[in-house]
């Protein structure tokens, strides 16, 4: 009875918090859905892509005066109007914001195309696409897909699809429009279309203008690292009367996967709900097929009102917020925000997530004009620059990173294992594979008093339990098949030695108590975007936020079940999980034990069912954490080496202790033999023996 509650605990405290690790990304990171209307009848248009794309002209250079005129579909509220014309540009050359030369004033490079007035692409200057390959990070990247006649078509981000004019009952597609470039500057991208209504009558002039803030200096500063793109779209009246226009905006798309073991990329929506920021996220597999609104009321009525609107994968993100908002008390302005893919027959893809801004209905007086402008941040998920920057504080950036927090890494423990990683790491030579070392003996030393009480308890205990082993025995005898009586019995024995059977489990403390610790690491490290390539070795540990893969297969290996278990298919050779499970195997070897006669019967049983659990566990760790990140790997292993090292300790001080114990029990065992007299002593003896005798003879006489 005791073994199967020991070996329960045991069981329950791991298996649980692995369990966890393996569904945490699917139920605890997941949001919950959101709801995707169009504005009238939205029909979904692409960029047809027949012929590779110009090369891009740098900002700043002279575009073409030569503009042409497109037409594009309508959904007129009445059926007197049909059919409005766009009149745009005639150059398609991609057009360059800023740069990615190190050293440069530019955080990033951002490339513009006319047609659609979207970006193509977004590649970051201080990041590399990855270990191997050192060139910019591709934050955004077009999407290549196939439209129903099967043609390619590239995709890109932050196109406007619409503009609706609510009175006149039009709905204008723009994203096929090639924009005039009216204006480029290295910091600047100013791209304009005219619509214009039956017989040529203008209606109204758009001008869309993206700006890149240059990066503030010091950018080792956390404060300074801004990855700041403004983007803004003006509609000018140029009818006789008011106009009411609904704007359609969309956002970033052609976002990359981070982690290689699983989907890694969402939406996140913040919003204020009765003062407060609250969140709402999804994954795509939220929005295939369905329509989801993250947001779907921004008003003055105590509804909700969106702050701002995020597309993130492990470590980078694109976040999109209203410029005007930066408290609930500002002014509606949006419908709703929804999610979206935008190939949905394509069930592998993940590029394709995005989502939409739909404004409300935006009044433009006669000869008037009005903007919807959003700032734009594209860079790293960074804990310090999210919390020194004041606007990305007063925005509360930092919950494109608490979104991956759950109970069993709670937000607190998280945040204190980057902290404690980042001291760390400010300390020579600066490695976070020392920094994660550190921290492991940081924990051991706390968690030492507790590991030392624990093991000197369950010795004491093995001891007392040894000593009732006889009186346990005859009831055994006593009540043969009758478990019940046997069980109350066996209590009362235990009771009245002051004995508690169930204080074998706080040997599990230490562990129990490191596993949200785990936890918190395995979240530290697929939330600092520091640890991303960031090397032990340079050799052998090339990036702690990975495998340790020492060779990696052409092509990924399924194992049947296995594959499961380690959290996806073995994409490489990895030594490192396989020196866990030896650590734990030698840790399980060192736990104290007694090995005297006398202690033999269930306390020794159950001790060595323990350690036959663990040596089981020890190999089940190694698939469990075989495609787990190696910083986390590293840190169990040395903790493993460095338990070792303390279990020998406290073999040395139950050693020390057991003497003490067999020199007090054979000191009790002399005291209780009848020590031999003094000459003194047997002097005095005689004496006394005389003198009574003497007093006897005496008493005899007088009698007479």
């Amino acid at each position: 009875m005791q073994s199967r509650r020991t070996i329960y605990a045991l069981i329950a405290s791991v298996a649980v918090f692995y369990l966890w690790m393996l569904i945490a990304q699917k139920y605890f990171i997941k949001p919950q859905p959101p709801s995707a209307t169009q504005p009238a009848t939205t029909q979904t248009t692409t960029t047809q892509v027949s012929e590779p794309l110009p090369a891009s002209r740098p900002a700043g250079t002279t575009p073409t005066s030569a503009e042409t005129t497109v037409t594009a579909t309508t959904q007129p509220a009445t059926p007197t109007t049909s059919q409005v014309q766009v009149v745009g540009g005639e150059d398609q050359t991609p057009v360059v914001l800023g740069s990615t030369r190190s050293g440069g004033p530019f955080p990033m490079a951002v490339q513009i195309l006319p047609r659609g007035a979207a970006i193509s692409t977004v590649e970051l200057r201080d990041h590399d696409k990855s270990i191997e390959h050192k060139a910019p990070y591709p934050l955004l990247s077009p999407l290549v897909a196939s439209d129903t006649m099967g043609r390619e078509q590239a995709l890109p981000s932050f196109v406007t699809p619409k503009v609706r004019f609510e009175n006149l009952g039009l709905d204008v597609d723009l994203d096929r429009i090639t924009w005039k470039v009216e204006s480029t500057t290295a910091n600047e991208v100013v791209l304009s279309a005219r619509v214009q209504g039956p017989n040529r009558k203008p209606i109204a002039r758009l001008v869309k203008t993206y700006s890149l803030a240059n990066q503030l200096p010091n950018p080792d500063v956390p404060a300074n690292r801004t990855y700041d793109l403004g983007l803004s779209l003006k509609i000018e009246n140029l009818t006789e009367s008011t106009l009411e226009a609904i704007i359609v905006q969309q956002g970033p798309l052609g976002m990359r996967k981070e982690n290689s073991r699983a989907e890694d990329r969402s939406l996140l929506a913040v919003y204020w709900e009765q003062g407060k920021l609250v969140n709402k996220s999804c994954v795509r597999s939220d929005v295939i097929g369905k329509k989801l609104t993250l947001l779907a009321k921004d008003s003055d009525t105590g509804g909700t009102r969106v702050s701002w609107t995020a597309q993130s994968n492990m470590y980078f993100t694109c976040i999109v917020a209203p410029r005007d908002r930066t408290s609930p008390e500002d002014r509606p302005r949006f419908a709703s925000v929804e999610a979206a893919a935008l190939t949905p027959d394509a069930p592998h893809r993940g590029e394709d997530l995005t989502f939409r801004y739909i404004t409300t209905p935006i009044s433009i007086a006669k000869g008037g004009s009005q903007e919807v402008n959003f700032d734009c941040y594209m860079g790293p998920k960074s804990k310090e620059a999210f919390e020194k920057n004041a606007t990305y504080r007063q925005r509360d950036y930092y919950q494109v990173i608490a979104q991956a927090f759950y109970f069993c890494a709670p937000g607190s423990l998280v945040s204190l294992m980057m902290n404690l990683l980042n001291v760390f790491h400010k300390i020579p030579p600066h490695n976070y594979g020392i920094a994660i070392i550190v921290l492991v003996l940081v924990v051991r030393a706390v968690l030492h008093p507790i590991t030392k009480k624990s093991q000197v308890n369950m010795f004491k205990m093995q001891k007392q339990q040894a000593t009732l082993q006889p009186k346990i025995a005859a009831l055994r005898e006593k009540y043969g098949n009758d478990k019940a009586k046997l069980q109350q019995a066996t209590m009362q024995v235990y009771s009245e030695a002051g004995i508690n059977p169930a204080g074998t489990i706080l040997s599990c403390l230490p562990l129990m108590l490191q596993i949200p610790i785990w936890g918190a690491l395995w979240t530290a490290l697929a939330c600092t975007v520091d640890m991303r390539h960031a090397p032990f070795d340079g050799w052998w540990i090339k990036d702690l936020a990975g495998a340790d893969a020492i060779y990696t297969f052409s092509k990924p290996i399924e194992i049947p079940l296995l594959s499961y278990l380690m959290g996806g298919p073995m994409e490489s050779i990895n030594i490192l999980p396989i020196l866990l499970g030896i650590s734990q195997i030698l840790q399980t070897k060192y736990m104290p034990h007694s090995s005297t006669p006398q202690q033999k019967g269930a306390a020794h049983d159950q001790m060595e069912q323990q350690r036959k659990m663990m040596m089981f566990m020890s190999v089940f760790f190694i698939f469990l954490l075989y495609n787990a990140p190696s910083g986390l790997n590293l840190y169990i292993a040395s903790s493993n080496f460095f338990g070792i090292i303390e279990q020998w300790r406290i073999r040395k001080h139950l050693a020390v202790l057991e003497n003490r114990h067999a020199q007090e029990q054979a000191l009790r065992k002399t005291d209780d033999q009848p020590r031999p007299k003094s000459w003194l002593q047997q002097k005095w003896d005689r004496l006394s023996k005389e003198i009574e005798d003497a007093k006897k003879i005496e008493s005899t006489r007088k009698k007479k």
